[in-house]
């Protein structure tokens, strides 16, 4: 069964805000889905008093396409489900094989579970559903290194720009993973500088490069490269790396 809904906040035609909070929400911030697995499972939680309404499903990346539209090659186990009040449900996540994915890195998908609104008394207002997004891994099997020798796999460069004179460290990912940054510092004796990771700007792909701008910043970190990354569980994993110039 599919069905299309809209997903944002309750508004208020008269122009008046109302503050929404879903009551959902999923058991992590990741999902790793192993490529010898035949389906994995996570949880979705309820922590309101009432019951809620979601419907789940997977995206290639657009955060326009909905259940009926995408083209993700995995099928999810209830794709509607009722979840009683302060109660969970398991989610069956089960790769179909209709779409070839690579063997020799990992490849990103994004989960969605919709909150969709109950019907309320309030008039006036519209009811329209919370989402949550979050990242999904496809994982192939026997890749060359363990997610925890991701930071081996760097390659880092720094250098001052010669027209704007700001400092950049580029950042080359030689690994077959994913890998999203919660911080990156860096220390030597010409600059003292960090990045400023937004969201959409925290993450590479497998065996690509990207190159951020160091901003003033005094750091009380050991003289290097100071980054942290976001593991597998959803904690940080901190390294420091050899700097070069």
């Amino acid at each position: 069964m599919k069905a299309i809904i809209s997903y944002f906040t309750l508004i208020s035609i008269a122009g008046w805000v109302v503050p929404a909070n879903a009551d959902t929400s999923i058991n992590g911030t990741r999902i790793i889905y192993p490529a010898d697995k035949k389906e994995i499972t996570f949880t979705v939680n309820n922590n309101g008093k009432k019951a809620s309404l979601i419907q789940s499903w997977v995206d290639e990346g657009n955060p326009k396409d909905t259940p009926d539209n995408t083209t993700a090659p995995f099928i999810l186990t209830p794709p509607i489900s009722i979840i009683a009040p302060e109660k969970s449900q398991n989610i069956r996540v089960r790769y179909t094989g209709e779409i070839k994915l690579p063997t020799e890195k990992e490849s990103l998908f994004w989960v969605n579970v919709l909150e969709i609104p109950q019907n309320i008394d309030a008039p006036n207002q519209l009811r329209i559903g919370l989402r949550t997004r979050i990242k999904f891994f496809f994982r192939p099997e026997n890749l060359p290194i363990k997610p925890e020798d991701i930071n081996k796999k760097l390659s880092w460069h720094i250098e001052k720009k010669t027209g704007n004179g700001k400092w950049v460290t580029s950042v080359k990912n030689n690994s077959p993973y994913y890998v999203t940054f919660s911080e990156i510092n860096i220390k030597t004796k010409e600059i003292n500088g960090m990045v400023d990771l937004a969201p959409q700007n925290s993450m590479i792909a497998p065996n690509s490069s990207t190159e951020y701008e160091l901003k003033p910043y005094k750091s009380e970190s050991k003289q290097g490269i100071n980054f942290s990354i976001i593991n597998d569980y959803g904690g940080q994993s901190s390294f420091t790396a050899n700097t070069e110039e």
